[in-house]
């Protein structure tokens, strides 16, 4: 039976400008084909065995010719797999898709066009210039600003008699052929002209001038492709309806080390680092640590048989520990007459997932915090703490200090993410603001995966989830320039917002 090949807008660069059936699409695909200009957190809505195949194209290298991507389709269909073509923008504006319908609709293959945010539209209005706009231009045109070798096929004349906005897609290389034709064939040296490079993403740069010296401020800002070029009198709409670049955090690159949140793409508001994005920051997820499940299962449920508090000192632990659960075919009622101890909402909120409720859980994320909910009615009694590999020694002084008889059962480890390093050594290259880390795992981890070669983090602030990360950092040499007054992910987003603005909404 033959599979269906989706050809797939995947948006300008935005994540939450992707259409809702497109990650429906993905989600499904046994196959995704894919191209340079794409988003590459989209890739990660499709099922992790999927197959993917990068077949971008950079100006003036193909790597993988039209033909043969045509061909892919057809044998991945042929095997009877759904396949994502993942697109930037939309697959019918300048995208090819329409040859690569035509090529599967000869061949009897089944496919389906899900429409993107053509970045004709997306990226201007990104930086504050409508295509349309009455009294302003009453049309647009979209071009083609990198054409077929042969020669050009565009009619500059008719294009310089035109009132409306002209938009150029890849013709960053052609600037002076395109704006010199258009001066050429009557069109003002006065125009208006804007040149917007990687729109709607965080590195957005963009440039106003005239047609007659848009390219000389273009090379002195140094912009390059991806950009859109437009021109037209809507350009002079771009002072007072900018609003993608007026972010507090425009232009900050925030590295974040640790775990403890989803690496699953989402446009949704209500997730931590989004208060940072609306902001314009770019937020940039690397965890240098790892975790691993804890492989004898039934020794850690043996563990807990004899005591009397169950203390869970993260979300991993009680993922961990719900896994351990599930594959020994065990349910609450083995947990009847224990109580149950979580440090931090978080923590227990990941319980109650599992509806199992804590007795015990301060809102403050610490072990100190746990220590002081200590009462007499809990002296003598046993308590295991379940954690990392790495984890709750100073849990377990405390509460052995308090009377207790404690325990540490390793439900999980963690250890050094080494895939992540030539992403991470990449990331650092291209320059960060601040790094963050959520445990001290994470920075030791990460000085074990660059060797400790620090030369990158030179002008980086750092920021610090707690006391206990902070004081890690501090002992290794390092200065903690942030750290929140709550010790969660949304706290730590916050504080660095508020570093960086003062109480008038100015920079520091």
């Amino acid at each position: 039976m033959k599979g269906k090949v989706y050809l797939i807008g995947a948006g300008p660069g935005d994540l939450g400008l992707i259409a809702l059936k497109a990650v429906e699409a993905l989600k499904h695909a046994d196959t995704v084909v894919f191209d340079r200009l794409i988003n590459p957190d989209i890739l990660k809505w499709a099922p992790s065995g999927a197959e993917f195949i990068d077949v971008g194209k950079f100006p003036k290298d193909h790597p993988v010719p039209q033909s043969k991507i045509n061909h892919i389709l057809y044998t991945k269909a042929l095997e009877g797999k759904n396949v994502a073509r993942l697109k930037g923008g939309d697959p019918f504006v300048f995208g090819r898709g329409g040859e690569e319908a035509l090529y599967l609709r000869q061949n009897q293959i089944p496919f389906e066009i899900i429409c993107g945010v053509t970045s004709a539209v997306a990226v201007p209005a990104y930086a504050g210039i409508p295509v349309t706009h009455r009294y302003a231009a009453s049309s647009v045109h979209i071009i083609t600003g990198h054409e077929k070798d042969g020669g050009s096929s565009i009619d500059f004349e008719a294009l310089a008699k035109l009132k409306g906005t002209l938009v150029f897609l890849m013709g960053i290389c052609n600037l002076d052929n395109i704006t010199n034709s258009l001066i050429k064939y009557g069109k003002s040296p006065d125009t208006p002209a804007a040149v917007i490079m990687k729109g709607t993403t965080p590195g957005q740069k963009t440039v106003v001038g005239t047609l007659s010296n848009i390219g000389d401020k273009v090379r002195q800002a140094g912009i390059k492709n991806p950009a859109v070029i437009v021109i037209g009198q809507v350009v002079n709409l771009r002072d007072e309806l900018s609003w993608y670049e007026e972010g507090k955090l425009f232009g900050k690159r925030i590295l974040f080390l640790g775990t403890g949140f989803s690496d699953e793409p989402t446009p949704r508001r209500d997730l931590p680092f989004n208060e940072l994005k609306q902001e314009g920051a770019e937020v940039i997820i690397c965890p240098t640590l790892k975790i691993s499940s804890q492989a004898e299962n039934v020794k850690v449920i043996n563990e807990i048989a004899d005591c009397d508090i169950l203390i869970f000192t993260s979300k991993n632990g009680v993922n961990a520990f719900i896994s351990c659960m599930k594959e020994n075919k065990i349910d609450a009622r083995y947990l009847s007459g224990k109580q149950i101890w979580a440090i931090g909402e978080k923590t227990g909120g990941e319980l109650s997932k599992a509806h199992i409720y804590p007795d015990v859980a301060p809102k403050v994320y610490t072990s100190k915090a746990l220590l002081s909910c200590i009462e007499k009615e809990h002296f003598g009694k046993s308590a295991a703490v379940i954690t990392s590999d790495i984890g709750g020694a100073e849990l377990i002084a405390g509460l052995e200090n308090c009377g207790l008889k404690a325990k540490k059962i390793t439900a999980y480890k963690n250890e050094p993410n080494f895939e992540i390093k030539e992403e991470l050594l990449e990331k650092i290259q291209d320059g960060i603001d601040v790094a963050v880390f959520t445990s001290p795992s994470s920075f030791d981890f990460m000085c074990k995966i660059l060797n400790d070669d620090m030369t990158g983090f030179k002008n980086v602030k750092i920021a610090a989830i707690g006391p206990v990360t902070k004081a890690a950092l501090e002992k290794a040499g390092r200065n903690v320039d942030i750290i929140p007054q709550e010790y969660t992910i949304e706290g730590l987003s916050r504080a660095i917002l508020a570093y960086y603005i003062d109480k008038e909404g100015d920079f520091k």
